[in-house]
């Protein structure tokens, strides 16, 4: 019989969740039948089919910042979720549910499967509780935070399995989840290195006497992009270094503040804002950049959590900058530089340094790629992604 799985993302459209792209392929390359459920993209069909073993089913889903937003959302996502999870279950059939946090909500709709058989694999892409505090402007647990304890809890409760993106995650499974350590698999996000690879630097970022430097991912409140641009206005403005120029590639909901702040700050000569881009021109922009960073900061769920950024970037061949973060350093080791956490004049320092500096700029670029090549790629993750579906089923059924 042929192996089935459903796979439910609930925090964004599966167009854009390399994660869960890669998750798919694997699959499919081992043999499974694979159905994704996912919100929508504007551009999204309902139904897409990508080839004879992989199809995905959008719905819509409005994006809010509000708690009455969210709580809509979730409303839709059950609504939505229950009816097209049932029509994946007459129309494909399904004997494993991997459902991807955020939020804690999916452990619902797999409900009635597990208890006719199904197996349910909690893929734990957040930490939502300590999302939550990193949100508290005093991070002190309250009644929002007791409620994503108590639906995480659900779905540690129900899970088969657990999927955690690092140990620390592992940790928090293992500890507030219940679960033993036989039921939780670390699957570790990595940069594809057929797509993430040095290609020809697009023309025109800069001239032969400036120094570029780069930053790729979402710019929403939680990923400190404010705080590169503050260090951009220190560099250009505070330090006087007009040769150092600023590249923001990527979208979300802080970047047209953002882009309007950096004009209040009189950088648009040393500024540029690309909005999101195709992966080819992504690659051409970044591969003209001199470094990049990732100015994630300090929060609870951030110190917890592994950031692709890190990692794309080394693959790329580029010199890092981050803030000393702990799961930033299980990732970047030895070969990036640190500021002190939420800090962006020290920022500004290391990439001043690293301005000045190119014979480090290229050393780290290459020990960067060979850390990837050799412990960090996407390629060291799949073995244990099958293990937890392997996991999942009495040897007779194997």
């Amino acid at each position: 019989m042929k192996k089935k799985c459903l796979i439910f993302i609930e925090d964004g459209s599966f167009t854009y969740d390399n994660r869960v792209i890669r998750e798919a392929k694997a699959l499919g390359d081992v043999g499974w039948d694979i159905s994704v459920i996912s919100p929508k993209y504007h551009d999204d069909p309902f139904l897409k089919k990508f080839n004879d073993h992989l199809r995905a089913y959008y719905y819509p889903k409005p994006s809010t910042e509000s708690l009455a937003g969210h709580a809509l959302e979730s409303l839709l996502t059950l609504f939505w979720g229950s009816i097209i999870t049932f029509i994946v279950f007459l129309r494909h059939g399904f004997s494993v549910i991997q459902a991807c946090n955020p939020t804690d909500i999916l452990w619902i709709i797999a409900l009635p499967y597990k208890l006719i058989g199904k197996k349910f694999i909690f893929d734990q892409h957040d930490l939502v509780p300590e999302l939550i505090l990193s949100r508290n402007p005093r991070n002190r647990p309250g009644l929002l935070y007791n409620i994503f304890v108590l639906l995480e809890k659900c779905s540690y409760r129900l899970a088969d399995a657990v999927i955690a993106t690092n140990e620390s995650y592992k940790s928090v499974a293992l500890t507030r989840g219940g679960k033993r350590p036989d039921e939780v698999f670390v699957v570790r996000n990595g940069p594809d290195l057929k797509k993430f690879r040095k290609v020809l630097p697009k023309i025109g970022l800069k001239d032969d006497r400036e120094v570029l430097v780069g930053y790729l991912g979402n710019m929403n409140p939680q990923d400190g992009v404010g705080y590169l641009l503050k260090a951009a206005k220190e560099v250009v403005l505070g330090r006087g270094r007009r040769d150092i120029k600023f590249v923001f590639v990527g979208g979300g909901s802080s970047q047209p503040g953002l882009v309007g702040e950096s004009l209040e700050m009189g950088l648009s000569d040393n500024v540029i804002f690309t909005g999101r881009l195709p992966d080819d021109e992504m690659l051409s922009t970044l591969s003209a950049c001199d470094m990049c960073v990732q100015p994630d900061p300090y929060n609870p769920l951030n110190d917890k959590s592994t950031m692709n950024k890190v990692m794309e970037y080394m693959a790329l061949e580029k010199p890092v900058i981050a803030f000393d973060l702990k799961e930033t350093r299980v990732s970047g080791g030895d070969v990036a530089l640190y500021a002190f956490p939420n800090e962006y004049v020290e920022l500004a320092d290391q990439i001043l340094y690293l301005a000045d500096h190119p014979d480090v700029r290229n050393r780290m670029g290459r020990m960067g790629r060979e850390r990837v090549e050799k412990e960090l790629s996407w390629e060291y993750s799949v073995p244990h992604l099958l293990q937890a579906y392997l996991s999942v089923f009495p040897e007779k059924q194997r």
